[in-house]
């Protein structure tokens, strides 16, 4: 089948080239925006490091189910390979077969443009719901003290008396 010509007295060759110059020049410019975006999610996982919260949290985007199958999108502060990270996830399963669930997780800066230009409005619900679990989970460690206490202490006793006996008193 012979090339087309797009517009006419326009030769094929010409246009594709042309358009080419076009969506190069387009490319430059949407590279230099989303670094500009990336910059202060920079700046903000900077400032949650220095929390050293250690715990996850994740803020829906968009999900759906058609029954058994589902699916959702998120955006979280969670652990990737060896750092804590504002993060974009997807999963998708089926109810009837959960071994075959999966999940995608970027770094922010890492994840698809259009998943972050979805994300960034969620951001402020990220860090409600960074406080909610940072709370949570105080609360939760404050009821576990006084058990783990309760262990030292027993051990510490059966050690002491381990040790009397084998010391022969």
């Amino acid at each position: 089948m012979a090339a087309k010509q797009a517009s006419p007295g326009i030769p094929f060759t010409e246009k594709v080239q042309s358009i080419y110059k076009q969506l190069s020049k387009a490319a430059a410019d949407l590279n230099a925006v989303s670094d500009e975006l990336s910059k202060p999610i920079y700046v903000c996982e900077a400032a949650l490091k220095k929390l050293n919260l250690g715990v996850p949290a994740w803020v829906d985007l968009s999900g759906g189910e058609d029954s058994p199958q589902w699916w959702d999108r998120s955006v979280g502060y969670a652990k990737l390979r060896d750092r804590w990270a504002i993060a974009l996830r997807t999963r998708a399963g089926d109810y009837t077969n959960p071994d075959r669930d999966s999940e995608e997780l970027w770094a922010f800066n890492d994840a698809p443009r259009w998943m972050r230009l979805e994300a960034v409005a969620k951001l402020p619900d990220l860090l409600e719901e960074l406080l909610k679990q940072a709370e949570d989970t105080t609360q939760r460690i404050k009821k576990k003290i006084t058990q783990a206490n309760e262990l030292a202490e027993a051990i510490g006793k059966a050690a002491d008396d381990s040790r009397l006996l084998a010391d022969g008193k």
